[in-house]
């Protein structure tokens, strides 16, 4: 059991890898991640290897966090939410594009063989008959 920390210790070394993280991120001029306005606990959570509870429960780390949030509320946060918007409105004209695509080539399908159906019936009357079909 040497090797067991106290929750504080544990506390403390979250703190840090948050920090670290949130230091990271400014460094580089990434954004925080959000979602839905609200920061990405989740995945903020999973990028410093910590339980995302910790965010929540954990003082230290919830005030470094709200800090970095406003932080990011000077203007990165803005650019960053008007960003997704015109993705997401291209993907829904394409899906839409692709479904009517999809639409009217399982209709052209169905005539086809539809037609197909009727031709090979003319073709076996022709075949007993020997005559031709009109």
């Amino acid at each position: 059991m040497a090797d067991s920390k106290s929750g504080g210790a544990i506390g403390a070394e979250n703190v840090d890898r948050l920090k670290s993280y949130l230091d990271a991120l400014e460094r580089e001029s990434r954004p925080l991640p959000m979602r839905g306005g609200e920061p990405n606990r989740s995945a903020i959570a999973l990028a410093c290897g910590f339980d995302r509870q910790v965010l929540y429960k954990n003082p230290a780390a919830k005030a470094l966090l709200e800090a970095a949030v406003e932080k990011l509320d000077t203007g990165v946060a803005q650019d960053d939410e008007a960003k997704p918007e015109p993705k997401s409105d291209r993907r829904d004209r394409r899906i839409l594009s692709l479904e009517q695509q999809n639409a009217a080539l399982r209709a052209e399908n169905a005539g086809l063989r539809e037609k197909l159906r009727r031709l090979e019936q003319v073709e076996d009357i022709m075949v007993t008959t020997g005559r031709r079909v009109s």
